[in-house]
């Protein structure tokens, strides 16, 4: 447990994000010209998607002997979060659903959580947060057209923890301001802006104990 930057709600803690992980763990490097009657899913930096969703539309597939030393069974709750990229997209964030035989790129960092303290969704949504304040910008090591976060730094990131409960009521809450979202701007086509602007509103009220 950490001091913290600000005081949280009654209940609440705040924590490193490797207090509350049991896995975190890269992936590996795949040329795409080496792609040849490949048969395993490899997920890379582009299927995840900027609205914190998995987005496996585009995909690549690499021979499954290639991870043999590799997790390749991701699972409903798993965090992929990518490490390495152009400095402004170092930090998207999504959530897995469900079940996937895949691997992922070395520009990928899965965090799969202590479920019995932390939900995979909470702490996607707080990444997410993070990334939308920019603070990954300022943590990541910077390269020319490129900037990373490494495993050391990510673990060391400090990340509010509500009760059990609290994250589940959370989660649900916002995944349905989603919902709505979604729809409303697939009949409006609404602003990808407006959605952030109320994820981050949604959870400045949690963490002040407004929700």
């Amino acid at each position: 447990m950490t001091e913290g930057p600000y005081k949280l709600p009654r209940g609440w803690r705040w924590v490193r994000l490797g207090e509350v992980a049991s896995l975190i763990k890269t992936g590996f490097a795949f040329r795409k010209k080496g792609a040849v009657n490949g048969d395993l899913l490899h997920i890379r930096p582009y299927n995840i998607g900027e609205d914190g969703t998995l987005d496996l539309s585009q995909r690549f597939f690499v021979p499954k002997a290639s991870a043999s030393t590799n997790e390749t069974i991701l699972r409903p709750g798993d965090v992929l979060f990518n490490n390495t990229n152009s400095i402004e997209l170092v930090g998207k964030t999504a959530v897995v659903r469900e079940m996937i035989e895949a691997a992922f790129s070395n520009h990928i960092t899965l965090i799969r959580t202590r479920v019995h303290i932390c939900e995979g969704p909470w702490l996607a949504i707080v990444l997410r947060v993070l990334w939308h304040q920019g603070f990954f910008v300022q943590k990541c090591n910077k390269w020319i057209g490129q900037a990373g976060i490494n495993t050391r730094t990510l673990k060391d990131i400090e990340v509010p923890l509500p009760p059990l409960d609290e994250q589940q009521r959370i989660v649900a809450y916002l995944e349905a301001v989603q919902e709505k979202a979604k729809a409303l701007k697939e009949t409006q086509s609404a602003a990808e802006a407006e959605l952030q602007r109320l994820e981050q509103a949604i959870l400045d009220e949690a963490f002040k104990g407004e929700l």
